[in-house]
């Protein structure tokens, strides 16, 4: 017998129910080691299942029949919602997600707004009845919660935030998912709850300290996994990660409670003994170059629409201006300044490549990109504290500030100019002040012990933060053992450039 397809009469896709069928049983894969004594399948049918197999008889209807209407869909919604809002058999709550995963299937090819309102409150009830269970997101429960999470992220954030509703059960079961690894082993779904927790920010949940710690401790631990590939919104309107991570990283600044992680960070780079703060600090500007990124390439195969295109960008701006500015004692120490500042080139660069293909049919929200950078630029050249993002831009990226001027000049935006900072020029100093990376001159002299190579503070920073510390010359690891400061070699160099300034004014004070 043939496969059975039917076409949707939303989007004219035409979809197999054999897939539906595989993916049926791709669900039925229960966790053997966990909750085994919830599974017992009742002896006689109850009232829930007796709904269940009707909506699911309903759903095959819809996908087998090709009967895919706003008013069917919606009579599925319905029923679903009546389960999960009426304590039901564990069996049944599985049975329930079960038909979860075949009805968000449906995500892409009806976008009613009534039935975007109707899966979100899906969603949010579905999460409701797994925190009454206080169930652990293990084998089977995986998949359920991933079928959960797609529902929230192809939701639009309006209304998102008009439905979505925490309570203090589900609250602290997203919390302990989050920060918990023994709750939920899969990295990726335990960051995708930062879409749930950013809802905390409008409540001011995240004003109480002991939540925030553990948000942050999660986020930390969680830095490793942020390579800025494992998510990716499609088409449509959609939460995007980007606005997670910018709604809780700026409550978080803005609420204080990110201030000892900065200040553990900048005492860890002073001292040349980076820890996890300095780490995580380091990762989060990284990940944002690498979110704008994913950006530009799922915007260049249509994978994105223009318009959540720019607003993940405008996301990714604003977060990066909340880390380097807010977090600017940090950001201008050695070694992690040049982490900021490659991170903020990047993301500009991009940007300012996007933009001009999409500026005929989305000014506005071009508009609005644009003013993100300049006033992040502005920023940045107007602070005191943070002269030495500027110097820095000034000495290794002055071409690339002059194309950011001259990208954004053809929209009508000025930016300050950024000149190199002399002071840094090597052709004349000896050899041994010359930095063995960078070939730039030495302040804080530092020497690698694998290779017998001199470098400077800021270049060994650079190499500790990255995720696996080696030396760039023989590869061996990096660690607190691996290299030593060298004063007396500082105190000649301070010697030299002090001797050079002094001629340098004779010559122009004759």
């Amino acid at each position: 017998m043939g496969i059975k397809e039917a076409q949707c009469d939303t989007c004219h896709h035409t979809h197999s129910s054999a897939a539906v069928e595989a993916t049926q049983a791709l669900m039925e894969v229960n966790n053997t080691n966990t909750n085994d004594h919830h599974q017992q399948q009742p002896d006689h049918p109850t009232e829930a299942s007796i709904v269940i197999n009707r909506v699911r008889q309903d759903l095959r209807i819809i996908y087998d029949v090709g009967q895919s209407t706003t008013r069917n869909y919606w009579s599925v919604l319905c029923s679903l919602m009546a389960l999960f809002k009426t304590p039901v058999s564990f069996p049944d709550y599985i049975q329930c997600f079960k038909i979860a995963w075949r009805s968000v299937l449906q995500r892409h090819r009806n976008n009613h707004k009534n039935i975007q309102f109707m899966r979100l409150c899906l969603a949010n009830d579905a999460l409701q009845c797994l925190a009454r269970q206080d169930i652990k997101v293990l084998g089977y429960w995986e998949s359920a919660v991933q079928v959960v999470l797609s529902l929230v992220r192809n939701s639009d954030p309006n209304i998102f935030h008009e439905v979505f509703f925490v309570n203090s059960v589900l609250k602290k079961w997203i919390l302990s998912v989050f920060c918990d690894k023994e709750m939920c082993s899969n990295p990726y779904i335990r960051l995708d709850m930062l879409m749930m927790i950013q809802t905390w920010c409008q409540n001011d949940d995240l004003d109480n300290e002991e939540v925030s710690e553990h948000v942050i401790a999660g986020l930390m631990e969680l830095s490793v996994y942020m390579d800025g590939e494992y998510e990716s919104t499609p088409g449509g309107t959609g939460l995007t990660l980007e606005l997670s991570w910018c709604r809780v990283i700026y409550t978080l600044l803005t609420k204080g409670h990110l201030t000892n992680v900065y200040k553990a960070a900048t005492q860890q780079i002073q001292s040349l003994s980076v820890g996890p703060e300095a780490r995580w600090l380091a990762r989060m500007v990284e990940f944002v170059a690498a979110r704008t990124t994913l950006i530009k390439s799922n915007l260049q195969s249509s994978c994105m629409t223009p318009i959540n295109a720019l607003k993940a960008l405008e996301c990714c701006l604003v977060l990066l201006g909340h880390l380097l500015i807010s977090c600017g004692k940090t950001f201008t120490c050695r070694g992690i300044s040049r982490v900021g500042v490659v991170s903020f080139i990047k993301v500009c660069v991009i940007v300012l490549e996007v933009i001009p293909a999409l500026w005929y049919h989305h000014a506005n929200s071009c508009n609005l990109v644009l003013i993100s950078i300049s006033e992040m630029i502005e920023t940045l050249t107007s602070s005191p504290k943070l002269q030495a993002l500027v110097q820095l831009l000034g000495r290794d990226h002055s071409q690339e500030m002059d194309k950011i001027r001259w990208s954004a000049s053809n929209f009508g935006f000025q930016m300050p100019v950024i000149t190199p900072d002399e002071d840094h020029v090597t052709t004349q100093c000896p050899e041994r002040f010359v930095d063995g990376v960078t070939q730039l001159m030495i302040e804080s002299p530092v020497l690698l012990q694998t290779s017998q190579v001199t470098v400077d503070e800021t270049t060994l920073v650079y190499l500790l933060l990255q995720k696996s510390p080696r030396c760039p010359f023989t590869r061996t690891t990096l660690d607190q053992h691996s290299f030593c400061r060298l004063p007396e070699l500082q105190q000649e160099i301070h010697a030299w450039r002090t001797n050079v300034s002094t001629t340098s004014h004779h010559h122009n004070n004759p």
